[in-house]
Parts: structure tokens; sequence; C-alpha cells
């Protein structure tokens, strides 16, 4: 029977019975926040701070992502927190799939997450993959959680734009946010974006 310093005992049960045991599985730990297991992801931290810094290997999009990417995606701010003060980067731009924390938290309108990875020197204008910034990201709002809450995306747009976002950045396809917000139905986004004077180019259908 292994003791899983500070979990509760589904926390427990859930790393007792995964393929690799180990508090140094640093994927354990990403599952744990992709549970929404919060406390019981603080709880494996703070036994193994190691974990913070590390990135997960699995293959495809997810490969080279941290906690912290989790963390942010899923706006679990006393995570993000914990994280940061373990000596997460705030800029690792290591992940496959949007680069940054930053860019994970914009996806899924995690703007709580967002607000606070900023505060700690989050490069708003960081390339997140081809050209792409943060902005990009939520405007795309291509996430299945940050759908079911619009507003969520509208205030993390406020947000970015409120810590010098570049709202006319363009990828190297030449696609500003407000091409993305418009051609991915993202309404509070573009509502945002026309607000601020925002330009769109010739590549979106609604130009």
């Amino acid at each position: 029977m292994i003791t899983w310093l500070g979990l509760t005992p589904i926390a427990t049960h859930y790393l007792e019975t995964t393929s690799s045991i180990n508090m140094q599985d640093i994927d354990t730990l990403i599952e744990l926040i992709r549970a929404s297991r919060h406390e019981d992801a603080l709880a494996m931290l703070n036994a193994s701070p190691v974990l913070a810094k590390q990135r997960t290997d699995r293959s495809g999009q997810l490969r080279g992502a941290t906690p912290l990417h989790w963390a942010a995606h899923h706006n679990a701010t006393e995570l993000c927190q914990r994280l940061i003060e373990l000596g997460a980067d705030v800029n690792d731009a290591a992940g496959q799939w949007w680069r940054t924390p930053l860019s994970w938290g914009a996806d899924a309108g995690s703007a709580e997450a967002v607000e606070l990875l900023l505060k700690h020197g989050a490069d708003v204008n960081q390339d997140a993959i081809v050209g792409t910034t943060a902005f990009h990201a939520v405007a795309m709002g291509g996430s299945s959680q940050g759908k079911r809450d619009p507003q969520a995306y509208k205030r993390t747009a406020e947000i970015l734009i409120a810590h010098g976002a570049d709202i006319n950045r363009r990828t190297e396809k030449q696609r500003t946010p407000l091409d993305e917000a418009v051609d991915n139905a993202n309404d509070s986004v573009a509502e945002v974006l026309r607000k601020y004077g925002a330009e769109i180019s010739n590549t979106s259908s609604g130009n």
C-alpha cells in the first residue's frame, strides 16, 4: 500500500491505480488538473515541487506542455500561483499546441488565470504558434470549456487589451484577431475588437 502524503482518499486511489505509480510522474499531476482535482494536484505538487518545471513527453499536440499550461487552461488560479512560486516559467513556449501558458488560458477563456499570468510577467504578445498570439487564441475560441461561457472570452479579451495586446497582430498567413473572431463566430470577442477599432483583413469571410 502506497501512502500519498497529503492527498485525499480519492486522489490516493487514483494515483495508486495509474500505470505509473510515481510521485515524480508529471502526467499524473496533469491528469489531476484535467480532472479538476486541483486540491489534490496542489498536494502532489507540494510533495514533489520539482514537478512545477517539468514538461510532458506524451506524443502529439500536447507534447511539451507544463502543469502551468494545464492549470491556466482550467482557470486554476491557486494552482497557477503555486506553480509560479515554485519556479514555473510563465513564458514557457515548448508546447506543441498553443505554445505558451497564456495562450492556453486565453483559448479557454480563463480570464482570472490569464490576468494572473500577466501580472507575473507573461508576454502578452509572445508568439504562440505560426505568428499567432494569445489574442488569436481567445478570438478563435476553440475550447469546448470556453464555448460554454462566451462572456468569459469577452473578459479575457478585455484583460489582454488592458495589458497591451496588439489587437492587429497578423499571423504568418496575415490573419488578424478580428478575422479569427468573425470566422469562428466568436461574437463576444469580435464585439470587443470592433469597439477598439481592430482591423479585418481580406482573408476573412466577414470582409
